[in-house]
């Protein structure tokens, strides 16, 4: 970075070279489960306006603590305002850092199996608690996408559902009760990545909507946000090719999107970040020197990127260049410093109002949740309840990640234990997330030996091998399918197998399954 220069602020608050106010505008990543000497120095020589929260950074709740309150230390070092911009991508469901430590929260998508915006609160109100009590002000979510998109692979459960007005209608309350447990919500994101078929923390993606389109559909989930009072909205990495306004850019670098629709027709006037560019649908495509001045000039006040130091220096050496050039006007960056500001004062406001829900509650309530969650969708063989009298053969898919916005992986299921203690003769076969024909006739032959079969699937509108096992257990023997993930199983699955939908691999999910498939007092 070059040598800084004193510049006083607008506001008249604080002074600060021009290298710390594009400095400011940045969120980082760390890359350890501590803040190192390394991070430690980087700080003292330009503070970053945020850090950024990820799975990386986590190993225990007293460890994830002691980060946090080294944060703290080190801000409050630089006098920089309180709360600092933590943040953290804590969604609930298939992305949950803190689920080690902290009860397991329902996805979206298990939510809006519930359609229920009392619901979608205490979603909210709860994810916001886990947060508020480990002293993170900030919440990258909701997920405000309208998935139509069924073959995408990145948001899937992550969406509230595939219906406009649903996704508006419940990430409204979810706001609302993250804002009552002491914690700001970024809503994204915008325009919408529900309407792809391909993951942009790989590659760019596009998008085939026009504007009239976008305004009918994936934005209206955006203006009830705003109406809500949400305090952020993060941009994606996503080309229009049929909006010509935005001139062939990923609207999370395009004036169009973040300055003339979000900021001037919508009213946002709150704070606009990028999503990472780190992502491979930026970084593959831009260089780091350009892509912060681009970010900068389409009107964005924050800039996401989570990896690299020298990416980010990179990024920061040309955003100070563009304005020592003139090519970004220098009151541009004042008024990105003035909403970072602002933002900041709203996130203290959080915390001094914050009525989070007390931790001994979380677990009865998380469950409560997502009893309401679970639906069982058809039963035309009658398998619910199960019989204590049966035989039942539990065949589960392996966890895997979906995508890179995923941290389901790594556990296992307790179904089979949850219906063992409630009564039920079972036994559990462990399947790969794709079964051969090979894998598929093995299990088929096993079932042979079962009055019934309970089969998870995980997507298997998606991984054909799951739908065509559900095919051929389902000419042999009762089938009860248990839709752990996405609800487009259903569209794959055999007409006479009976279908409930979780939409959830959370332990409260399952329990809420269990008391479900087995009423206590049971049926012999």
């Amino acid at each position: 970075m070059e040598t800084a220069e004193r510049v006083e602020q607008p506001s008249g608050k604080n002074r600060l070279s021009l290298e710390e106010k594009v400095a400011r505008m940045c969120v980082i990543g760390v890359p350890s489960t501590r803040i190192d000497a390394e991070t430690t120095e980087r700080f003292v020589a330009m503070p970053f306006g945020g850090l950024g929260i990820f799975p990386h950074n986590i190993e225990s709740e007293a460890q994830l603590e002691n980060w946090v309150a080294s944060a703290d230390r080190l801000t409050a070092a630089k006098h920089e305002a309180k709360p600092y911009y933590l943040s953290i991508d804590e969604e609930g469901g298939s992305l949950s850092n803190m689920k080690a430590f902290f009860p397991y929260v329902p996805s979206n998508r298990a939510v809006g199996l519930a359609e229920s915006e009392r619901i979608a609160h205490e979603h909210g109100k709860l994810i916001g608690s886990q947060l508020y009590s480990i002293g993170i002000p900030m919440n990258w979510a909701p997920v405000l996408d309208v998935n139509t998109s069924i073959d995408n692979p990145v948001v899937g459960i992550r969406s509230f559902g595939e219906d406009s007005d649903t996704v508006a209608r419940l990430g409204a309350a979810y706001i609302a009760g993250m804002h009552e447990a002491g914690v700001a919500c970024t809503a994204k994101h915008f325009p919408g990545h529900g309407q792809v078929s391909g993951d942009s923390h790989i590659e760019l993606q596009t998008c085939e909507l026009d504007i009239e389109e976008l305004i009918a559909g994936p934005l209206i989930p955006f203006r009830k946000a705003i109406d809500a009072g949400v305090d952020s909205i993060m941009l994606a990495h996503i080309v229009f090719p049929n909006i010509p306004e935005s001139q062939g850019w990923p609207a999370s670098l395009s004036r169009y999107f973040a300055t003339e629709l979000l900021r001037d027709k919508l009213g946002f006037q709150g704070v606009i970040c990028t999503d990472d560019i780190e992502m491979g649908a930026i970084k593959n495509n831009y260089e780091p020197a350009e892509i912060g001045v681009m970010a900068v000039l389409a009107g964005n006040d924050m800039i996401v990127m989570c990896h690299t130091p020298h990416f980010q220096n990179d990024v920061m050496s040309g955003i100070v260049r563009a304005v020592r050039d003139g090519v970004i006007p220098e009151e541009r960056i004042d008024e990105s410093i003035t909403r970072i500001e602002e933002l900041q004062a709203r996130m203290a406001a959080y915390r001094a109002s914050a009525s989070p829900v007390p931790r001994e509650q979380w677990k009865e309530r998380i469950l409560a949740l997502a009893r309401e969650t679970v639906k069982l969708a058809v039963d035309p063989q009658q398998m619910v309840p199960l019989l204590k009298s049966k035989r039942y053969l539990l065949v589960v898919p392996k966890l895997e990640r979906q995508s890179k916005a995923d941290n389901s992986d790594g556990k296992g299921l307790p179904l089979a234990g949850l219906l063992a203690d409630r009564g039920i003769h079972l036994t559990e076969i462990s399947i790969s997330q794709n079964p051969d024909v090979n894998e598929q006739k093995r299990v088929a032959d096993h079932a042979a030996g079962f009055d019934a079969v309970i089969q998870g699937t995980i997507n298997a509108h998606l991984f054909e091998g799951q739908a065509q096992l559900a095919h051929t257990l389902a000419q042999h023997k009762p089938l009860l399918a248990v839709i752990l993930r996405n609800p487009y199983d259903t569209g794959v699955l055999p007409e006479q197998a009976s279908q409930a939908l979780l939409c959830s691999t959370s332990d409260y999910s399952l329990i809420a399954l269990a008391e479900r498939l087995v009423p206590r007092g049971g049926i012999a």
